[in-house]
């Protein structure tokens, strides 16, 4: 019993040593300068915290310089720094083909730390759909002032115009349309009304999406929006939606399915190519 015990402990302290070395590794390839290294790396160390001990400071917002002379706006709350951490750090939304996008529309996007990643990597315009009030509060103003031409809607995407009840989580990035009949109500736009704001005859050379299990109805109803969608990268949360039927759903409108982690030299989200040119 006590050898197991101490197994368990030193297993544990392992998993947090090298943690805590990714992260440190992370910050200096991210930071601009000594003072944004020291806020992102002791925010990270804070934000293990929340929920376990009070913090006079949780949720206000702050900012560090990353390289390329890029401002990141965030908040002490541990789903945005997860989101500095998957996005900025890990790279997580690399995309694993050759796919230069020059319009954007993120689904589901945050505080627009991965509208701005694409954004500044590719020089693409974006148009965000983000439900949370406060998330597009911060959006705007991480594209705003990084130059990125965007807009920013305060909305969810669903199958069909309308209103749908949004229930925020403790966690800023886990916020979902509840069917449940509990929660806020919000806009909710059905993807034939969102590409009405992209240019007419436009193409859409990526769609991200990481929609909290939203996914699922989206992906249920009339897909004839893909017809102008030339890419998809996506964030599936299979405990919540079919998720064989959504991934099939997308291959049967003429899209190659590159699964999750398989990219050779990342770790790669599910992503969708199409083979053959929109509206072909």
């Amino acid at each position: 019993m006590f050898s197991a015990t101490v197994s368990t402990y030193v297993k544990r302290v392992g998993e947090i040593s090298r943690g805590l070395a990714h992260e440190i590794s992370g910050g200096l390839r991210l930071a601009a300068d000594v003072p944004s290294f020291a806020r992102i790396l002791s925010d990270i160390l804070l934000s293990r915290l929340i929920g376990r001990l009070p913090l006079p400071n949780h949720d206000q917002d702050r900012m560090i310089r990353v390289r390329g002379g890029i401002e990141l706006h965030y908040r002490l709350n541990r789903g945005d720094i997860q989101s500095i951490r998957e996005v900025w750090m890990d790279q997580c939304y690399r995309l694993p083909f050759d796919v230069h996008p020059r319009h954007l529309i993120d689904l589901g996007a945050n505080i627009g730390l991965t509208s701005l990643w694409f954004a500044r990597r590719y020089g693409c315009t974006v148009l965000a759909l983000e439900p949370s009030a406060e998330n597009a509060r911060l959006a705007r103003l991480n594209l705003d002032r990084n130059g990125v031409t965007a807009e920013v809607i305060e909305a969810a995407v669903g199958p069909r115009d309308g209103t749908a009840l949004f229930q925020d989580a403790l966690e800023s990035n886990h916020g979902y349309l509840n069917s449940a009949g509990e929660g806020r109500p919000v806009t909710v736009m059905s993807m034939a009304t969102v590409l009405q704001k992209v240019p007419a005859g436009a193409e859409v050379d990526l769609v991200k999406m990481d929609i909290e299990g939203g996914e699922g109805p989206l992906l249920a109803a009339n897909l004839g929006w893909l017809q102008r969608v030339r890419s998809l990268i996506a964030e599936f949360h299979p405990t919540m939606i079919d998720y064989p039927a959504a991934i099939k759903s997308i291959e049967d409108q003429g899209f190659r399915y590159f699964p999750a982690h398989s990219a050779a030299d990342f770790d790669s989200m599910d992503a969708f190519l199409r083979m053959a040119p929109p509206g072909s």
